[in-house]
């Protein structure tokens, strides 16, 4: 069990601790918004792209490594955490 010690606190200290506080985690959760997820869907085209080559070798790349692509529509789509695994190969 956790001990609770009683601690004389002004009211502005305790302010200020609050609001340093909320600015870290607003801080944290800007962080974690601007990473893409690794399960983000990219056209090919967006792979080709990101990885300067051709759709091609992105296709090409997927077979070796044995990586499926999702059909949305006519787009062939990939997860950003398989683009990094074509990374990798390369």
């Amino acid at each position: 069990m956790e001990e609770i010690r009683v601690v004389n606190i002004t009211l502005s200290e305790l302010q200020r601790m609050l609001d340093e506080s909320a600015e870290k985690a607003v801080k944290k959760v800007q962080e974690l918004q601007s990473k893409p997820s690794e399960y983000e869907d990219l056209t090919l085209e967006e792979a080709a792209s990101e990885l300067r080559c051709s759709i091609r070798t992105i296709r090409r790349r997927m077979g070796e490594l044995n990586i499926k692509g999702f059909r949305v529509g006519k787009e062939i789509t990939i997860q950003r955490k398989d683009l990094t695994k074509i990374k990798k190969a390369s």
